[in-house]
């Protein structure tokens, strides 16, 4: 069964108010794990504010030492980093581990790296390749609108391909 981090947490003041963040229980590429984000009625990938944010996630998220990295909603899009589902305006953030971003051999999706154990990269970004495979971490917003532009009509196709893909 797939486990799923629910907290509700909204980022206001820096109190919780209306966001839940979904995690799932296998890795698959930043364009899937997308995909796996709308499939199962989430907002979008998660799309971090501030560094507050970011160490709540931290804290909450499992500690997967065998393949501990998340793939956050920031694709290089058109050469800027951009967070995906938004007006695409880059907010920034001190988040990035040192030397990162380094757009290494074309890396044009952002992890999140997730190991307690590791207390000098624990909860920083990294650019890397998206097709390499990472789990997904997802937010809902919540009063929000889930369903955005072509979304809802492609859903069940995609979701059908994702349940082929996934036998294989």
């Amino acid at each position: 069964m797939m486990w799923m981090l629910i907290v509700v947490l909204g980022m206001c003041g820096g109190h919780a108010t209306g966001w839940t963040y979904h995690a799932s229980t296998y890795t698959m590429n930043w364009t899937m794990a997308r995909e796996w984000c709308w499939i199962n009625n989430h907002t979008d990938m998660v799309v971090i504010q501030n560094q507050e944010e970011n160490n709540y996630l931290l804290n909450i998220l499992p500690d997967r030492t065998g393949s501990p990295y998340y793939w956050i909603g920031i694709k290089k899009i058109n050469g800027n980093w951009t967070w995906v589902g938004t007006n695409g305006t880059w907010v920034g953030n001190s988040s990035w581990a040192p030397n990162e971003p380094n757009n290494k051999l074309g890396e044009e999706c952002v992890e999140m790296y997730v190991n307690k154990g590791n207390s000098e990269n624990n909860g920083k970004w990294n650019d890397d390749m998206c097709s390499n495979l990472k789990y997904s971490l997802c937010y809902r917003g919540e009063g929000l609108n889930h369903c955005f532009s072509c979304c809802c009509f492609l859903r069940p196709l995609v979701n059908h391909l994702m349940k082929a893909v996934l036998r294989l």
